[in-house]
C-alpha cells in the first residue's frame, strides 16, 4: 500500500461504504472516514509494537460503537466495528 493510496479519503470510503450499516449512510461513512484518515490512521502510522498498535485498533472500535450524537452522525454495532477495523487492517497490510 502506497502513501498515495492510504492518505486518499476515497480508498478508505470505498471500503466503509461496504458495510451494510453505512450503505444507506454517506454522510456517517464520510465522517466516519474523515476521524480516520485524520486520527487513527496518522496514529497508527507512527505506531511501533503490537501492544500500542492494537490500543489504536480498540480506540478507534470504541469510537465507531459509540452512540450517534449531534457531531458524530452514525453509530456502528460491534459486529460491524470488528468488520470495518478487519477490512482497513487488511488494507494496510497490502504491499505498495
Amino acid at each position: 500500500m502506497n502513501e498515495q493510496d492510504l492518505s486518499d479519503p476515497a480508498f478508505w470510503l470505498s471500503i466503509a461504504m461496504k458495510l451494510p450499516e453505512l450503505v444507506d449512510d454517506p454522510e456517517g461513512a464520510e465522517h466516519l472516514v474523515d476521524r480516520f484518515s485524520g486520527q487513527y490512521l496518522q496514529v497508527l502510522l507512527r505506531t511501533s509494537g503490537k501492544a500500542a498498535t492494537d490500543h489504536v485498533w480498540l480506540a478507534f472500535w470504541h469510537y465507531l460503537v459509540a452512540p450517534r450524537t449531534r457531531r458524530k452522525p452514525f453509530g456502528l454495532s460491534g459486529r460491524a466495528a470488528d468488520l470495518l477495523i478487519a477490512e482497513f487492517q487488511t488494507a494496510l497490510s497490502r504491499p505498495g
